[in-house]
């Protein structure tokens, strides 16, 4: 049985610049070895590092080295690096001697067959102590490799881009080249200039080569990484082959933290659902209509890049993604017509006015203006969020959770309240977002093979029932939940969402975190310290580890800015990654403003909207928290973290025990974004509360 194939998301830019003699011998010399014998050590080829876990070295020329990793229990190879044998070794971290040199043994101990004891850590730290530092990013230094056509062309650039580049003489003046090349050329080039070090590959995501040549033509940039399969955990796979069955039945639950690989997953169910569907043995039938519905478009849009990729080769027209907003717009009655959901300030208006008749009409009405913001999320969410008329369901209601408890008489007002305003806004030809779901549940028929729905956590119960309802079968229900990121507070209950939906025996948590680094969770773990979470999908295992989170506490806007930006550019540089890898996350929208106006303009910063977030265009993303949802980066900010701000002002009459969780809940996601490296931007005056249980054991913490 042949072994498997795989890369680390970095190997095709190696071998793309590779000498075309050493590309003849991967294809016809590596490549057939590496499937039939990869461990045979002792072969003129191929020898196992000695004191590295599962590393191997291949002898592909005279000067060209293979490093790649063997898993004998999976039979799965996977690339890591190719390059000049001098430079492998250096990238390896190795001694002349071939064995784990100082900064192996101190800082990537995960990589060696045996845990080194106290004194030799001790030793290598201090042999590291005489090394000189590795220099922060200075955009004004040369670059290391002055960038011709020959040495533009070795990176396998193509000589389209050659004008453009040439031109750069500094790390500032390559990063300023920031859309005005694509994407892949420019990683190409970092790539280049700085190879990575072995503890950075092995800490990438590994993609699975369907066949081997695929691997060429990604080193050739005329197949993008996302394109390639992501090689699946066991527990992930044992879920996936569920749906590989000729009878795969539901419903199907996925819990799991953040970074997890829930959305992925889902799209790898699709996928094997359409590949099985597809099997010459079956007779012909339909195609079959497969709906993946979110709650946010910046959700949407992420599940359609990753879904274009994946499904490319199949019929997949038949798979729709939508937002629950535009699902239900599809499917509200006739005599809806065109009523528009009213929001923010325009929803401001009709509350207070409901308020100011309900107060007309009764002296003895329990609520005044302080409370409009909690009638109107208590309206939104639990009355008609859960679908609750007349008024006997509601006062018979269980509102645990809500944080606010209501007598008979109070909740009689909350409906009488709930009656005018929802009365007002029809006789304008408005309503509620929720209303507009609810309508479309009741008229929603089946419609979908399957319906897998992403993010339910931030979902009402009308929401899910409409997206359920959507379905042919609620035993084709796919629904994938972290209440860790619930950051809409909607009284989720799955007994809510349909009798028919049991999940006993088809639900599954997945507790590998392959998003975010062992010192970012750790360092977000201790920001949620005592607080009333999940510990389900807290106590999850990371995957891969990296620098420690950083919490600058700063003197002024202008030292905040200066921070901001050497962290962009040191860490874009650290992990060879263009612009478009980073994003900074503020509070709010007028926050998004400040940053903008700090940030280098040779990032390109643009506020990304959530609704209109484009993942393909160049340049840094400033976005809100909200609109981060779902999203992740290598590189990540979170500024002005500041008292007031984060968390934000309660509305009036909201509980704060509830809305503080609810806002703790949002800040967690926004670090969880983070990748690779995550920078806390406050300030020395006012840091915000949800900070004062950061230690320097667990964080950089910096006064500037």
């Amino acid at each position: 049985m042949s072994f498997e194939i795989a890369m680390a998301e970095s190997f095709p830019l190696e071998l793309g610049r590779a000498p075309k003699k050493v590309r003849h011998a991967y294809t016809n010399l590596v490549m057939p070895m590496l499937r039939e014998k990869p461990q045979h050590d002792g072969a003129p080829h191929t020898k196992r590092l000695e004191g590295y876990r599962g590393l191997w070295r291949f002898r592909v020329s005279d000067d060209y080295r293979l490093v790649y990793r063997v898993e004998p229990s999976t039979r799965l190879v996977t690339l890591l690096m190719l390059g000049p044998r001098g430079s492998i070794y250096d990238r390896l971290g190795a001694t002349d001697g071939m064995a784990p040199g100082p900064r192996i043994v101190s800082q990537a101990e995960h990589l060696l067959e045996r845990e080194p004891n106290a004194a030799e850590i001790g030793e290598a730290e201090v042999a590291l102590g005489n090394e000189a530092p590795e220099p922060s990013l200075d955009l004004d230094r040369p670059l290391p490799l002055l960038l011709t056509t020959e040495t533009l062309a070795a990176m396998g650039v193509k000589e389209e881009h050659f004008g453009a580049l040439v031109t750069a003489k500094t790390e500032g003046e390559l990063i300023a080249l920031c859309g005005a090349l694509p994407e892949d050329v420019l990683r190409r080039v970092l790539d280049g200039l700085w190879p990575r070090p072995i503890e950075q590959i092995v800490e990438q995501p590994v993609r699975l080569a369907v066949e081997p040549g695929d691997i060429e033509v990604a080193a050739d940039g005329a197949k993008s990484l996302d394109s390639f399969l992501l090689n699946l955990d066991t527990e992930q796979q044992a879920f996936l082959d569920r749906f590989r069955r000729p009878d795969a039945q539901g419903p199907w639950l996925v819990k799991g933290g953040p970074g997890s690989g829930k959305s992925t997953l889902a799209v790898y169910c699709i996928r094997a659902l359409l590949e099985r569907h597809a099997e010459p043995h079956l007779l012909p039938a339909p195609p079959l209509r497969v709906l993946l519905t979110t709650y946010t478009n910046a959700l949407v849009n992420a599940s359609r890049h990753i879904a274009e990729q994946l499904l490319a080769h199949l019929e997949s027209s038949s798979v729709v993604i939508k937002t629950v907003d535009a699902i239900a717009r599809q499917h509200l009655p006739e005599s809806w017509g065109l009523r528009e959901a009213v929001h923010g300030r325009e929803l401001d208006q009709f509350g207070a006015r409901a308020l100011r008749e309900c107060r007309e009409k009764s002296r003895e009405f329990s609520f005044d203006p302080r409370d409009l913001d909690f009638l109107l999320e208590e309206v939104r969410l639990v009355l008609v969020g859960r679908g609750l008329r007349p008024a006997e369901e509601y006062l018979a209601e269980d509102r645990s959770g809500r944080g606010r408890g209501l007598s008979a008489q109070q909740r009689r007002d909350v409906y009488e309240f709930a009656e005018r305003l929802t009365g007002t806004l029809k006789s304008q030809e408005k309503c509620l977002f929720e209303e507009r779901v609810a309508a479309a549940a009741s008229a929603a028929k089946p419609a979908y093979d399957y319906v897998f729905i992403d993010e339910a956590q931030d979902l009402t119960p009308v929401a899910l029932r409409l997206c359920v309802g959507l379905g042919k079968s609620p035993s084709r229900v796919f629904i994938a939940a972290d209440t860790n990121q619930s950051i809409y507070g909607n009284g989720l209950s799955w007994a809510r969402v349909g009798a028919d939906l049991h999940f006993a025996g088809k639900a599954r948590i997945l507790r590998r975190n392959y998003r975010t680094t062992t010192e970012i969770w750790r360092g977000t773990r201790q920001i949620a310290t005592g607080e009333p979470l999940d510990q389900e999908t807290l106590d999850i295992e990371t995957v891969y580890r990296g620098p420690w989170p950083i919490l600058s506490r700063c003197s002024s806007k202008r030292v905040m800015g200066d921070r901001l930006n050497r962290f962009l550019f040191d860490a874009l540089r650290d992990e060879r990654l263009a612009p478009s890898c980073a994003a900074v996350l503020c509070r709010t929208k007028r926050d998004i403003e400040d940053v903008l106006a700090v940030v280098d303009p040779r990032l390109k910063p643009y506020y990304a909207e959530g609704r209109t977030l484009d993942l393909g265009r160049p340049g840094v993303r400033v976005m809100t928290m909200h609109a981060a949802k779902g999203l992740q980066f290598p590189v990540v900010a979170v500024a002005k973290v500041e008292d007031g701000l984060v968390p934000h002002p309660a509305g009036g009459g909201i509980d704060e025990s509830e809305h503080r969780a609810k806002e703790l809940r949002l800040f967690l996601v926004a670090c969880t974004r983070a990748m690779r490296h995550l920078l806390v931007l406050t300030t020395a005056r006012s840091p915000s509360p949800f900070l004062a249980g950061i230690t320097d054991d667990l964080w950089l913490i910096e006064d500037l």
